[in-house]
């Protein structure tokens, strides 16, 4: 940054120098422009100040948060053991493992279109009254919205899908 005010104060020595004042059209504009690179490097000073604090404020989150992380484990472990010690420890376990893939009705499948990976629609989801977002696990990025819109989209997917089929048929 020291480099960019260096660089505006050769600029206005220059100008200076060269005896370039504001009598002129060209002088105009060239003082003008002097003025907005000092204007733009204070204001690239201000966000780097803002985003050096916002950084640090960020790092502190964190820590706090894997500290809560820490805590909430060691607490989610401690009654991990004592159910154990009664017998119910892996019990979430077997009824993960006694459940089949039917269990889960699906019915299409999403492409990510950030990470690519496919994602699973139930569904129970487009039944769902109102709007309602699906997120990919992977990425975070939305993958479908069930709203108005979507029916439409749907609708319109269906129909480019018989008239394909009618065409195929002739």
């Amino acid at each position: 940054m020291d480099d960019l005010k260096t660089q505006i104060g050769y600029l206005r020595g220059m100008a200076d120098g060269l005896a370039i004042g504001e009598d002129t059209k060209e002088g105009k504009i060239i003082t003008h422009i002097i003025a907005v690179l000092d204007e733009i490097v204070q204001t690239i000073e201000e966000l780097q100040e803002d985003s050096n604090e916002l950084y640090s404020y960020v790092e502190s989150i964190d820590e706090d948060l894997t500290e809560l992380e820490d805590t909430f484990l060691d607490e989610l472990e401690a009654d991990y053991d004592e159910n154990d010690e009664q017998g119910y420890g892996n019990r979430e376990v077997q009824l993960l493992e006694d459940m089949d893939d039917d269990d889960f009705d699906v019915s299409f499948s999403v492409e990510c279109p950030e990470c690519r990976e496919e994602v699973a629609i139930d569904e129970d989801i487009l039944e769902e009254e109102g709007s309602l977002e699906v997120l990919c696990p992977s990425c975070g990025r939305v993958v479908f919205i069930n709203d108005e819109d979507w029916e439409e989209e749907l609708d319109e997917l269906e129909n480019e899908g018989e008239e394909e089929e009618e065409e195929e048929e002739s």
